[in-house]
């Protein structure tokens, strides 16, 4: 039963509202609007992924929960790119860089992947997915047997 078309969004509390506007924009997600709360600031700020998906920004953040290996809830953020190499180079020029020294491995998924931080340290994994991958072989499966 597939009942949902695509995830809408992602919310994240920031910190400094400029700074993390800067840094998303860089990645190439242009803002398409915002909402103002009862004093004209900025309350959310909605940044395009694509025309089904978005980022919103909610101002005003002030910590950051402890994380670890184990901790419950979301763990990071992926954005799948065609050429894991040309979009680090794309990168590079408005100067994000890797957050691992190993930049670019292979998983055990068959898909290459590195890591980035946003300026609250959220964690963004950018991945090539493979042609071959475990994912896009599951998908396939599902695929054949609604068939």
């Amino acid at each position: 039963m597939d009942l949902f078309k695509h995830l809408g969004h992602i919310a994240l509390r920031v910190n400094d509202l400029d700074k993390s506007l800067a840094f998303y924009q860089k990645l190439g997600f242009r803002e398409m609007t915002r909402l103002l709360n009862d004093q004209g600031e900025a309350w959310i700020v909605y940044l395009r992924i694509n025309d089904d998906q978005y980022l919103e920004l909610f101002p005003k953040g002030v910590r950051r929960p402890e994380t670890a290996p184990d901790t419950i809830g979301i763990f990071h953020i992926c954005l799948t790119v065609e050429n894991i190499d040309k979009t680090f180079e794309e990168l590079a020029k408005v100067g994000i860089q890797p957050s691992q020294p190993r930049p670019t491995k292979i998983g055990i998924d068959g898909n290459r992947g590195a890591w980035i931080e946003d300026p609250d340290g959220t964690q963004i994994e950018v991945m090539e997915m493979a042609p071959d991958c475990i994912q896009l072989q599951a998908i396939k499966r599902l695929h054949a047997e609604s068939v």
